[in-house]
């Protein structure tokens, strides 16, 4: 560190009683009895003072010109010494405390450091502000991929179920399904049987379940009037959990047996699903 130090010729010098408040009213205090000693007003001053010693402090305190033509030269001025009539001896490490470099009269290459330190946790905000906007892009990006083909594998399991239509007065498949869920409702008889409308109904509950959110490769959907069996692949334990925590809750069909099988790369899930009028029935 560049250290210059000045005559005390230069500066002029108070022994002070040590302030009885602390921070800016010990400040305040200090200026107050310093002013009253200073050969021209305080605001055309640059004034500093030391920590106590024995009760007393050491003020300091030189032209701001003069202190303004080394800011670009050094990073430290401070009295060669203080004046014997002070009457107190002070330590290099003392004579330091009274730095006129402080404040506004911080010195250039300090006030560089800062500019350059400001302008670097600016450039590591915007990148890790990009950062973030990149891993949510990438991560929306996987969502759409993963709804686009869930959506597809639905629209299959429609066309399997659903008779062919075309034309522009079309219904979407989901209403054609509640229409036959309703037809279904209306046609339904005391006697536990169950028709294709019946069939279809609860296929679409099957649907309305169906965890849209999680990645499902399914390998086979075979239903009965009385069983319902699918064959499924997901990624991990935890995702086959969520999809047999879906269709555990379809109002007219239990889980009977569920079977998991890890391999390297996903979990192979088998599910076979009871009618539950069916089992009430014949119990």
């Amino acid at each position: 560190m560049r250290i210059h130090e000045l005559p005390s010729s230069a500066c002029a010098f108070a022994l002070l009683d040590a302030p009885s408040g602390n921070g800016k009213d010990a400040q305040l205090e200090l200026l107050y009895a310093f002013e009253a000693v200073l050969p021209q007003p305080v605001d055309e001053m640059q004034v500093v003072f030391s920590r106590p010693i024995d009760g007393k402090v050491v003020g300091c305190a030189c032209d701001r010109k003069t202190v303004q033509g080394f800011r670009s030269k050094t990073e430290m001025l401070i009295p060669q010494s203080v004046p014997e009539w002070l009457g107190v001896q002070i330590t290099n490490n003392q004579r330091r405390q009274l730095n006129l470099l402080t404040g506004s009269m911080r010195p250039t290459s300090s006030l560089n450091r800062d500019r350059v330190s400001a302008k670097m946790i600016c450039f590591a905000s915007i990148a890790s502000m990009l950062m973030v906007v990149f891993g949510v892009n990438r991560r929306i990006n996987a969502i759409e991929s993963q709804q686009a083909i869930v959506d597809e594998q639905v629209a299959e399991m429609y066309d399997k179920v659903l008779p062919r239509s075309t034309g522009p007065n079309t219904l979407p498949n989901a209403i054609r399904f509640a229409a036959l869920l309703n037809q279904a409702r209306a046609t339904r008889t005391g006697a536990v049987q169950l028709s294709q409308q019946d069939l279809v109904a609860d296929l679409a509950s099957i649907f309305e379940q169906w965890p849209v959110e999680v990645d499902i490769q399914v390998r086979s959907l075979i239903m009965s009037a009385e069983t319902i069996r699918v064959e499924l692949s997901v990624q991990d334990n935890e995702l086959a959990g969520q999809v047999i925590q879906h269709l555990d809750q379809l109002p007219e069909w239990e889980i009977k047996h569920r079977s998991m099988t890890p391999r390297s790369d996903q979990v192979d899930l088998s599910m076979t699903l009871s009618h539950k009028a069916i089992e009430e029935h014949s119990s």
